[in-house]
């Protein structure tokens, strides 16, 4: 595949976000893979299909998808051998071993992953949640908030607090800035509050922040990409967090998602630990 592209077909009978995900994730395994997506969502009819089917025969590649109607499936099986390209449908094993445990088939259902129950309405209230407490506002209003993440400027708070929220946490984030100290008095006695130290390496940072600068043509600001000045920054923040006994995340080399896993898997670790220390009370 060095010489030339792979086209990648990637059907949804809903928004696609799965197939896309789980292609994703499969091609990081493979280096310069050079690739082309063509996504098609909400595919729920023939005629749809039938536009696939052309696209197939003039950028023939692999077809993914994630459909449950049956005759929408037994049409993208037919158009992929007519075109003699290999197709795969993603849910297909999970579904198949769920219903072999469950004891009955799933619903059927196009997109019920989507639905809006109280789990979506919830996941909508944490994105408004961290949207009202980025970045420092809020913070006397924290009694709602699972996580907070505190970090120096451009440190990943902001996005990687909106990927929690989409996730179902209600996340805050403050930004700390030179010589003003953490105003501790809004988290003291909040038992219920996981607080998370972000830091990163400072020869990545400055370039981060200079790209920055650079984007908003801000050259009045020196001293935010000064590396001696980012040198103290991170060193003070960590300071605030050995002394708070918070744990603390390098960022450096992890992206978003990877940062976001690994706050989850800290808050379940500390969640469980304050049900035992309750339990023993």
């Amino acid at each position: 595949m060095s010489d030339r592209t792979l086209h990648l077909h990637l059907v949804s009978d809903s928004t696609g976000e799965t197939v896309h995900q789980v292609a994703r994730a499969a091609l990081a395994q493979f280096n310069n893979v050079a690739t082309s997506e063509y996504i098609w969502t909400l595919v729920r009819t023939t005629a749809h299909v039938d536009t696939i089917g052309m696209a197939i025969k003039r950028n023939p590649g692999i077809l993914i998808y994630s459909v449950v109607d049956s005759d929408i499936r037994i049409q993208i099986e037919k158009i992929c051998r007519q075109a003699g390209i290999p197709s795969i449908s993603v849910l297909d094993p999970l579904v198949t071993l769920l219903t072999s445990v469950i004891g009955y088939e799933g619903s059927g259902r196009p997109g019920s992953q989507h639905k809006m129950d109280n789990a979506y309405f919830e996941r909508m209230a944490a994105v408004e949640f961290a949207v009202n407490h980025d970045d420092g506002i809020n913070m006397e209003r924290l009694a709602e908030a699972q996580i907070l993440l505190v970090g120096i400027s451009r440190t990943s708070k902001t996005p990687t607090a909106m990927y929690l929220a989409n996730r179902g946490y209600r996340v805050a984030n403050y930004a700390l800035v030179p010589h003003v100290s953490f105003p501790l008095k809004h988290v003291e006695g909040k038992t219920s509050l996981f607080i998370v130290g972000l830091t990163t390496d400072a020869k990545r940072l400055l370039q981060v922040r200079r790209n920055r600068l650079q984007h908003l043509s801000d050259n009045s600001n020196e001293s935010y990409a000064n590396f001696d000045n980012i040198n103290d920054e991170l060193t003070t923040a960590r300071k605030l967090f050995s002394s708070q006994g918070w744990p603390v995340l390098d960022v450096s080399r992890r992206s978003i998602e990877e940062t976001a896993a690994a706050i989850i898997h800290l808050h379940s670790h500390w969640t469980e630990e304050q049900l035992q220390k309750d339990a023993k009370s």
